[in-house]
Formats: structure tokens, C-alpha cells, sequence
């Protein structure tokens, strides 16, 4: 019996050093970075730009439409800070947390909601169960929550928000719709099959009216699953979120990273909104005068849009879309991720390596 047993352990530890082996071979077996060595080896499923003092030095792809995610959540931004600039909307008028809550779809959202709300109630920004309305908007670009950005879209108004692309230049950008109300639809259809035989404009129309709906009445939430939208129905949805270009995005941050080209009062609320990474670790305070960034993740898109100003007056832009990643790779990809933005933006012999992947990538 022991022989046996001792047989069978030494066949699951081979078994176990083979599955190991893989995958360090295949995903953690790398010389310089894992994210822009990945990249190198993956051209076709991304598209970056990075640029600095006004010269393009990495363009891959830049003219592709890919998937943004909550990287979208930028255009949101810059409408909530032109109107604040107006006088169209007051930053200090509360907002009632139950507004709010008419668009949160339970563990959809990596928790980015609840942490939000925990935060407001440890800062004490909660009061009355209200919060500033600046503080959703911060709420949408730090923490991400879906929640506050379908608020925001209602509050600021889709047209208005759409109307700004061409104004910004955004000429290949996608209109924004309710893409988190879109749950809702892919709920209804549960299945790959249904969702892809769904027309994109009777997609959009029906995500639309479930965003009408739960302005007022909120027991359309009951409609929804979660066990209705398994991975290849997330897949569709992700594939189907609004689209742009990594140009587009890398224009978009150098018109924010310049200060010149929103006027001042507009700028600074966007400085307050976008520039969050700023106030989360001030340690990039000694190296930066300004930096902001979005990011936006499905299960299948690991995106990234940021600018910064160091403090000797450099300028960066950096542009990083994917799509098509397969989940394991996608959760690598996202636990190696802080190492590789980290490197891109020190300025030192490391940044320069990574560089100098991503150039021999570029097309």
C-alpha cells in the first residue's frame, strides 16, 4: 500500500513540476518586464502610444478602434469639468447615495462601489447619506464605480457628453451609451448565441431604456442575473463597449497635460478629478508636478491612459489598450501591471529598457 501511495505521490509531483514548468516557461520566464515583454510577444492584441515633449516615440497600432472600458470614463470627466467651469452644475450640491444605488449591479464591479462608499464614510464626505457631487466624479476616475458613471451620464446628459467627441477631435470616437445598464440586456439573453445574433443599435436601444427605467423605478433590478451572463456572454459585452483609438486617447492626454488648451477653471477641476494618483501615494509628489491616468479592465481588456509633468518640466503621454486576452493572461497582466507603469515613468536606465521593447514592437 505504501508502495502505491508513495508511486502515486511521485506521479502528482511530476505532474505538478510538468503544469509548473509551463507556465513559467510560457508566463514567468521574462529578462526586463513581464507587461511590455508579453506585448512584444502578443503585437496584435494591443495598441500603445507613448510620447514625451511633443514627440511620438512609440506608435503600435494607434490607429485601431479597440475597446476602452472604464477608460471611457475620461470623456465623462471632461464634460463634468466644462460644465462645472459654466456654472451648469454646482460640485458642492449633495447627492443622495440612493440615487446612486438605482444603477449598482452587485458584484459587477470588483467592489470599486462599496470601497468608494466605505471611503466617504471614513473621510466623513457622507453625511446624511449624501455626498458632494464632486466626490462622484472623484469616485468614477479613482475608484471606477459604474454606479456614479451611469449617475453622471443622467446627470450631465448622454447628448451633451457625445457632443463634446468632435469638439475634442475624437473623430473616430464611439458614442457613449449606458454600458453598464447594458448588463441588463445581456441578463436577458444569457447566452453567446442570442447576444451576438443581437443587432448593435437594438442592443444600444434596449440598454437605453433599462438606463430610463431605473431613474424611475428601481424594481427593474430584480431582472437581473449574474448567473445569466457567464464568460462568453461577458465576452460580447466587452467586445460591444464603446470604442476608440490609442491615438485618440494620447491626444486626449496631451491636450490635458499641456494646460493651455482647456481654460483655467475647466482645467482645474480636471487636475482635481484626473490627477487622484497624486493624493493615493504621494510619493509621486517628489517626482511630479502633475500626473492623472485612467484605467478600464473586463475580463478580456486590460487598458491604461495616463500624462504626467515631472519636475523638471517633461511632459509624457502614455497610451496602453488591449483586447482579446485570454483570463489568465488578463490577471497577470493586471498583478504585474503597477511594476511596468512604474518603469515606463522613472526616467531612469529601467524606464529606457522597457522603451526600448515597446519600440521594436511599434508598426
Amino acid at each position: 500500500m505504501w508502495k502505491v501511495v508513495a508511486t502515486g505521490l511521485g506521479i502528482l509531483a511530476l505532474l505538478f513540476s510538468g503544469v509548473f514548468g509551463y507556465f513559467y516557461f510560457k508566463y514567468l520566464r521574462y529578462e526586463t518586464d513581464f507587461v511590455a515583454e508579453y506585448l512584444q510577444k502578443n503585437p496584435q492584441k494591443c495598441a500603445i502610444y507613448y510620447a514625451k515633449n511633443g514627440k511620438v516615440e512609440v506608435a503600435h497600432r494607434v490607429d485601431t478602434l479597440m475597446p476602452l472600458a472604464s477608460t471611457v470614463k475620461v470623456i465623462i470627466a471632461v464634460e463634468f469639468a466644462q460644465q462645472v467651469a459654466s456654472g451648469k452644475i454646482k460640485p458642492d450640491e449633495l447627492i443622495a447615495i440612493g440615487e446612486l444605488a438605482r444603477f449598482y449591479i452587485p458584484e459587477t464591479d470588483g467592489g470599486a462601489h462599496p470601497q468608494w462608499l466605505a471611503e466617504q464614510r471614513k473621510t466623513k464626505k457622507l453625511q446624511n447619506s449624501a455626498v458632494p457631487l464632486l466626490e462622484v466624479a472623484k469616485g468614477m476616475l479613482q475608484y471606477s464605480s459604474n454606479a456614479n458613471t451611469e449617475y453622471l451620464m443622467w446627470k450631465l446628459g448622454l447628448n451633451n457628453i457625445n457632443d463634446n467627441l468632435p469638439k475634442l477631435g475624437l473623430t473616430k470616437h464611439q458614442p457613449l451609451y449606458p454600458f453598464v445598464s447594458a448588463l441588463y440586456v445581456c441578463s436577458d439573453e444569457h447566452s453567446e448565441a442570442a447576444m451576438k445574433n443581437l443587432p448593435m443599435s437594438v442592443y444600444v436601444e434596449r440598454a437605453n431604456k433599462y438606463f430610463e427605467l431605473l431613474k424611475i423605478d428601481t424594481t427593474a433590478k430584480a431582472n437581473f442575473k449574474l448567473a445569466n451572463i457567464p464568460l462568453p456572454v461577458q465576452k460580447v459585452w466587452s467586445n460591444r463597449l464603446p470604442s476608440s483609438t490609442a491615438a485618440e486617447y494620447g491626444s486626449l492626454m496631451q491636450k490635458i497635460n499641456s494646460r493651455t488648451y482647456f481654460d483655467a477653471a475647466t482645467q482645474a477641476v480636471l487636475d482635481d478629478l484626473m490627477e487622484w494618483p497624486m493624493r493615493l501615494n504621494p510619493e509621486n509628489k517628489r517626482y511630479f508636478t502633475h500626473f492623472g491616468a485612467k484605467g478600464g479592465s473586463t475580463a478580456f481588456v486590460l487598458n491604461y491612459a495616463l500624462y504626467a509633468t515631472d519636475k523638471k518640466g517633461n511632459k509624457i503621454e502614455f497610451v496602453l489598450f488591449t483586447n482579446e486576452l485570454k483570463v489568465f493572461d488578463q490577471t497577470l497582466l493586471q498583478a504585474e501591471f503597477q511594476e511596468f507603469l512604474k518603469r515606463i515613468m522613472k526616467n531612469d536606465a529601467d524606464s529606457k529598457e522597457v522603451l526600448d521593447i515597446l519600440k521594436k514592437i511599434q508598426s
